[in-house]
């Protein structure tokens, strides 16, 4: 029987509205949710103001996308993030902390201690969503399907999955970017590594969706002949949180939710939760929603598999959400648009791809095989603490361009 999944989606039918028949198989087990497609507790929520297509030129769709950007979800204590208490199941993490100002901040990373020179692989699923949009256009006479089967195939085949050639060796985007952070911090040897192990792929989840689970304002989007949807953040998160709770991954498994040019008002997000399981274990559990954009459609920042490198890396570096560090300005400091961030977290994507100077930092394109993938700038966690010089590799503060920033953080006033 599904670990409280009959409760976990009582709980969730309360607050949405659903269309959706979702069917995966896990192993030789066929598990269906489903949800009707009417509650009494829908109009709680707004409607959708309209159920038309918005037309937008390249430029405008890229300051549209600039807008929606990325967004952070859930998470849990940073007691039960910390504790290793056997009950606790979970990816082999680790704590640290640094200091800034006489605050100490701790943080809690993926992977075995650096000082160890023990390796990692982590194990995610794939989960395809193939989104099928229903009732659309001024006379609701107007469906499109959105195939996830492309936006897969790219994002198995990407850096993030198969190794590629960045400016400290060969490997994978996030192995190599978390060796140059901890360079210094590793064994002797400097055989500490984390990897993404080969993903289990999910047969796509179909889902439906309505006008009243898009987004209001812009519900399709259309650039030139060609179509993107948006969906409410809210109607992707509990659907996401009900497969989880389906008993179909294991704590040690992070599911990648994977939209074909569809986003969710947001153009990706992480977020974790925890359950306590009827062996009064708890499970400490992660997930990463990500968005696919087609490059034939969107600028090299926001294309392909730009969003998924985003998210992969902040889970490694704050898989639970908890690591708070001093909120920063956005750089480079010499860009007049710069303003406070706002933001408190360790998410070592948001610095550069996640407010008004994002542009300031060229997407890196990376081949495999002849196929171009673009990914986005990141910080190093070193940037977030005031370190001069940086204890990365080679004094670096981000990464796959260590020269796109060359000075930590500048905190907010």
């Amino acid at each position: 029987m599904p670990r409280k999944i009959q409760q976990h989606l009582t709980a969730v039918l309360r607050l949405f509205s659903i269309h959706a028949l979702a069917s995966l198989a896990i192993g030789m087990t066929a598990i269906v949710l489903f949800a009707p497609q009417t509650m009494s507790a829908q109009n709680a929520r707004p409607k959708a103001s309209a159920k038309g297509i918005v037309k937008m030129d390249r430029a405008t769709f890229h300051k549209f996308l600039q807008s929606a950007g990325y967004k952070t979800r859930g998470g849990i204590s940073r007691d039960n993030a910390q504790s290793s208490d056997p009950r606790f199941r979970t990816f082999p993490h680790f704590s640290s902390s640094f200091t800034v100002n006489g605050v100490t901040y701790p943080f809690t990373m993926l992977g075995y201690p650096p000082k160890s020179g023990r390796k990692a692989a982590f194990r995610s699923v794939v989960v395809p969503l193939h989104m099928q949009f229903f009732g659309f256009g001024p006379n609701g006479d107007i469906n499109v399907d959105f195939d996830p089967g492309p936006a897969v195939n790219n994002l198995v085949h990407s850096p993030m999955y198969r190794d590629a050639n960045f400016v400290n060796g060969y490997g994978q985007f996030g192995q190599m970017m978390q060796r140059a952070a901890f360079w210094n911090k590793m064994d002797e040897d400097r055989h500490w590594s984390v990897r993404m192990a080969p993903p289990r792929i999910l047969a796509p989840i179909t889902v439906e969706v309505f006008p009243d689970t898009a987004d209001p304002f812009a519900p399709l989007i259309q650039i030139g002949n060609d179509l993107v949807g948006n969906v409410l953040i809210d109607f992707i998160d509990a659907l996401a949180q009900s497969i989880i709770q389906a008993d179909g991954f294991a704590p040690d498994e992070v599911p990648v939710f994977v939209t074909g040019n569809v986003i969710a008002q947001a153009l990706g997000y992480h977020s974790a939760f925890s359950v306590t399981n009827a062996d009064n274990s708890v499970s400490l559990d992660t997930y990463i929603y990500t968005s696919w954009l087609d490059p034939a459609l969107v600028e090299p920042i926001f294309a392909d598999v730009s969003t998924f490198n985003h998210e992969n890396l902040e889970w490694m570096n704050d898989p639970y959400i908890t690591n708070v560090v001093p909120v920063w300005m956005y750089p480079p400091a010499t860009d007049p648009r710069t303003v406070c961030s706002g933001n408190n977290l360790l998410e070592v994507g948001d610095p550069q791809g996640n407010g008004p100077t994002f542009d300031d930092f060229p997407a890196v394109v990376v081949p495999i095989n002849g196929v171009s993938y673009h990914l986005q700038q990141l910080v190093l966690y070193q940037w977030f603490t005031d370190e001069v010089p940086s204890s990365a590799e080679n004094g670096w503060y981000t990464f796959p361009d260590p020269t796109s920033i060359m000075t930590p953080a500048t905190y907010c006033p």
